[in-house]
């Protein structure tokens, strides 16, 4: 979470010498981020190496593909408010994708009317545009960002965003005390889930209190990781007199190692140095600094093909 104070005097002096209010132009290869801002919050605008240029905030997700390589700058859109709060989430891809063509996809608010996101310029891959779906009964709210699973009767087909390995990520909210949420996992997957305000207690478990006989009990900044079973997958309830707010990523391991270094995530030491040197002969684009103008930007892309 960052504040942005307009009348800091300062703020000019540290982004010009010290560090810019965003993110410059940097590599990825071999996996996809995932950024999601949270309702009503300031969020990013986007430029990266295929010639895309997007901006995003206040419930949207940027869903981003680095495949084979690319580059991407993401910069604190400050002109539209001073609060800015997020998740940036790394997915890493089966062996067999980590070399497909980068691609950028937007995920909204469902009735949103472009306030949420914006498009401003298609890259080589035109972005995949979804809805987040978003449901709200009896004191919980949920944000579907990805689903592959039918939890609500949507017969397998995905939900959200487009995944290359099956996975459910969802924002849930419980508003009132003892309020639920069932998650159904299948066998084997993975389960985490983090607590960003409040506690919930998981229902079915246990491991909590003094004598470990009662249920587990997640609090504010807490994570819990599940153990890989099925049964009645994820139940979890408001633990407390207040809200509570947490993101629950679960998903079927790829089963493949993983060797990463900087922005890189692969299978072997040998696949990420190849990446490092294949980043600075070129082949992710040509670095361009976070100051040009949108015109200078499109040469720099353009010129590497």
């Amino acid at each position: 979470r960052h504040a942005f104070r307009p009348l800091d005097f300062l703020r000019p002096v540290f982004s010009a010498v010290i560090m810019p209010e965003g993110f410059p132009a940097h590599p990825h290869r071999g996996f996809e981020t995932v950024t999601y801002v949270l309702p009503g919050r300031v969020g990013l605008t986007h430029r990266d190496s295929e010639g895309c240029k997007m901006r995003y905030g206040d419930g949207a997700v940027q869903w981003m593909t680095a495949g084979r390589g690319m580059l991407h700058e993401e910069m604190w859109d400050v002109d539209e408010g001073s609060d800015a709060e997020l998740y940036q989430l790394w997915v890493n891809l089966p062996p067999s994708d980590k070399m497909v063509a980068p691609r950028v996809q937007l995920l909204v608010p469902e009735g949103d009317r472009g306030h949420a996101a914006e498009v401003q310029r298609e890259g080589s891959t035109p972005v995949r545009r979804a809805k987040i779906v978003d449901r709200l009964s009896k004191g919980v709210r949920v944000r579907t960002l990805a689903s592959t699973v039918d939890n609500y009767g949507n017969g397998g087909e995905t939900v959200g965003a487009s995944t290359y390995s099956p996975m459910t990520i969802e924002h849930v909210e419980l508003s009132a005390a003892g309020a639920s949420y069932s998650l159904p996992l299948p066998e084997g997957w993975t389960c985490i889930v983090y607590v960003r305000r409040g506690e919930v207690v998981f229902d079915g478990s246990t491991g909590g209190g003094e004598t470990g006989d009662e249920p587990s009990v997640a609090k504010m900044y807490e994570t819990a990781y599940l153990s890989r079973r099925g049964g009645d997958g994820l139940l979890i309830s408001n633990a407390g007199s207040r809200p509570a707010d947490v993101l629950v990523l679960a998903g079927e391991p790829i089963g493949a190692p993983v060797v990463a270094s900087g922005t890189m995530v692969m299978n072997t030491q040998g696949d990420v140095n190849q990446a490092m040197s294949d980043y600075q002969a070129g082949q992710f684009g040509i670095p361009w600094d976070h100051t040009v103008d949108d015109d200078q930007w499109v040469k720099i892309c353009e010129a590497r093909r």
